[in-house]
């Protein structure tokens, strides 16, 4: 993951001693660097004379992902006001620093009383920010800190992400629909829309050594329960996802999809589950059927965690689980055992796809639609335990990758919420971190944690 990289200012009155404050400020910005912030500090601003221009000039020396202002104790009100306003279009902590103690005694800079006096201008104003405390003798709110401030590097990040797929509207489905403007205006990303010839022309001309060279080193640990499929197929879904990821390098694509069933599946005589999950193990996130709305909840995932990420899709809803998994796809990461490859000639066109296990453990699924007024980002959370003997229609067994998903909140209130056959997911618990990067980008957040 990348360093987080901050803004950091404090704030006093001329009323006490400077030398006082920067004392005070100097214990914050220790916990800050210590919890792996890296800081464009400047002295504690401690009035409206020449302070504010001072501290303005010193925080603009270098770019940070977001400003902590860090008050410590009453402050002068104007003198906050003229640094905030210089950074408004940058998301900010307003954070109250708690006091300490001398024996039984509190001693209070009251920094609660100058950080609610500068919280609610701040909110009628338009600034985007948190606002954080500690309670004195106990350290600084550092986790809280963190959490927002990885989503203000990710809403930075995704002014430039770009997202590429082949195609476009995989089998007419209304739930990966979206406009391009409305995303790039909103949100961030640009979307490019890649023809099918253009990947087989790259796949024809891609080097034969390399490709067998690529074939031995991703195969070395594969392992076939139906029997090893042709040569030949194997190799055509690993030039497959070899020309996919040139094009990424090519376009600096961050992400992908293919239009899978009406596309490549159809056409190009290849299943895309095994080059998809390539793919998505080589670094590009990756989801099926152009669904970009939750290729950019994976990236946003991706980035938030600094983890591999994949897509899942509803299956069976029970009263207590739901069964999620994926037509033969899973990234590297997600795979639990040696990867399992069947071939699947019989039912899908000719191919290979994965039947590897699915890892457990506590997860975090996000879903990311248009809606009337913007978008809405549907957020779950729970624990994917081992998958059941199932398959999905006229497909032998071993089972697709999946989970038996057993979800925090009902799952009558996911499916009174759900937003699409898809979730993008990631291991671990990140919803304060999307609630976060929602409320910066203007995104209604719908919990089900």
């Amino acid at each position: 993951m990348e360093q987080l990289k901050a803004g950091y200012v404090s704030f006093g009155t001329m009323f006490y001693e400077p030398a006082n404050l920067k004392k005070i400020s100097g214990r914050g910005e220790k916990q800050l660097e210590d919890a792996g912030i890296e800081l464009v500090k400047t002295d504690p601003v401690y009035g409206e004379d020449k302070e504010p221009e001072r501290a303005v000039a010193e925080l603009k020396r270098e770019d940070w992902d977001f400003l902590i202002a860090n008050i410590i104790n009453w402050v002068d009100i104007r003198g906050v006001i003229r640094v905030l306003r210089e950074f408004k279009e940058k998301p900010m902590v307003l954070y109250s620093f708690g006091g300490f103690s001398e024996g039984d005694t509190l001693i209070s800079p009251a920094a609660g009383a100058g950080s609610t006096a500068v919280r609610y201008p701040m909110e009628q104003w338009g600034f985007r920010f948190k606002y954080l405390f500690n309670a004195p003798d106990t350290p600084m709110d550092t986790d809280g800190i963190v959490k927002f401030g990885r989503a203000c590097q990710v809403e930075r990040k995704l002014k430039y992400a770009r997202a590429g797929m082949i195609g476009f509207n995989d089998m007419g489905l209304y739930t990966t629909g979206f406009n391009v403007t409305q995303l790039r205006n909103q949100i961030g990303p640009e979307v490019e829309s890649i023809d099918m010839l253009q990947l087989d022309r790259k796949m024809e001309n891609l080097d034969g050594d390399a490709v067998r060279k690529e074939v031995k080193r991703v195969t070395a640990d594969w392992e076939y329960p139906l029997g090893k499929p042709k040569d030949e197929v194997i190799e055509r879904a690993i030039r497959m996802y070899m020309a996919t990821v040139e094009i990424c390098k090519e376009k600096k694509f961050d992400g992908f999809s293919y239009k899978c069933v009406d596309g490549v599946d159809l056409e190009m005589k290849v299943v895309h589950a095994v080059p998809s999950s390539l793919v998505a193990s080589a670094g590009y996130p990756y989801v099926d059927e152009n669904d970009v709305g939750n290729l950019i909840a994976e990236l946003m995932l991706k980035w938030l965690s600094g983890k591999q990420v994949m897509f899942v899709e509803h299956y069976e809803h029970y009263p207590e689980w739901i069964l999620l998994g994926e037509d033969g796809y899973i990234p590297n990461d997600f795979i639990e055992g040696k990867p399992q490859i069947k071939d699947v000639s019989t039912v899908l066109l000719g191919g290979i796809a994965h039947c590897s296990n699915m890892k457990k453990g506590r997860m975090t699924l996000a879903c990311l639609s248009e809606d009337g007024a913007g978008y809405r980002m549907h957020i779950v959370t729970g624990e994917g335990r081992e998958r059941p003997r199932w398959v999905e229609m006229g497909v032998p067994l071993p089972p697709w990758p999946s989970v038996k998903f057993y979800p925090d909140a009902p799952v009558r209130s996911i499916l009174d919420h759900v937003q699409s056959q898809h979730f993008a997911a990631v291991y671990g618990d990140y919803v304060g971190e999307l609630k976060d990067l929602c409320y910066l980008l203007g995104i209604k957040a719908v919990l089900d944690v």
